[in-house]
């Protein structure tokens, strides 16, 4: 009798290793054309990225995931002992700015700016997968692995202990590969009306301005 219950720990242990370790190696990746739903899942779901600042690419993600399901949630995550060139809350107001001027659906996108550790966020909303926005996993994997290994132990060694939460990588449209934060940074320390030009093809327009007042002012 003994003997068969210890088995059958063994094996409920390795089968609980496997779902965690699993997705560590084989991630779950989402690539473009992102697949469409007629209609919306009731779920809340986590994009959490620096958006450091936010950009068109960013806002593409956001428009599907908006469309996709009932309430979206923005976050940036930030360490309250570190500084910051440009602060968490004034990112999130360049975010929350850029989705009011295209064509989003924004009553249902939430922008947040969460201290600590994000997964301890989302288990206090509901929420139910973690998005996160990729080039391709051979170029952006590396570091999304630690990340990915922090989302799925932390709660468990660092509790309140629950099941972690998925996450699903997005590769992002391909007419935005070349669209990046640090780009827009790089942009932002030249400074100048040719500069806001350059800008509003990676951002929208009407807060082109506010990026480079932001940006062009703290390049270091």
């Amino acid at each position: 009798m003994w003997h068969l219950f210890a088995y059958a720990c063994v094996a409920i242990t390795a089968t609980a290793l496997a779902v965690l370790i699993y997705p560590i190696f084989f991630p779950t990746i989402l690539i473009f054309p992102w697949k469409k739903t007629i209609e919306k899942e009731d779920r809340t779901v986590i994009f959490a990225a620096s958006y450091n600042p936010p950009h068109n690419g960013h806002l593409a993600l956001l428009q599907y995931l908006s469309e996709r399901y009932n309430k979206v949630v923005a976050v940036i995550g930030f360490n309250p002992d570190k500084k910051y060139p440009v602060s968490p809350q004034d990112r999130a107001k360049l975010l929350r700015s850029m989705i009011q001027t295209v064509a989003v659906p924004n009553d249902n996108i939430q922008v947040e700016v969460v201290e600590g550790y994000i997964w301890r966020y989302a288990k206090r909303i509901g929420a139910t997968i973690f998005f996160r926005g990729i080039r391709s996993w051979d170029k952006d994997g590396h570091d999304e692995r630690a990340l990915q290994i922090l989302n799925t132990w932390g709660p468990l060694l660092l509790g309140p202990c629950y099941i972690p939460i998925p996450t699903i990588y997005m590769e992002g449209d391909p007419q935005y590969n070349h669209v990046s934060s640090t780009l827009i940074r790089d942009i932002c320390s030249q400074n100048g009306s040719s500069a806001v030009d350059a800008l509003a093809k990676l951002v929208p327009a009407t807060v082109a301005p506010k990026v480079m007042e932001l940006y062009g002012r703290n390049t270091d």
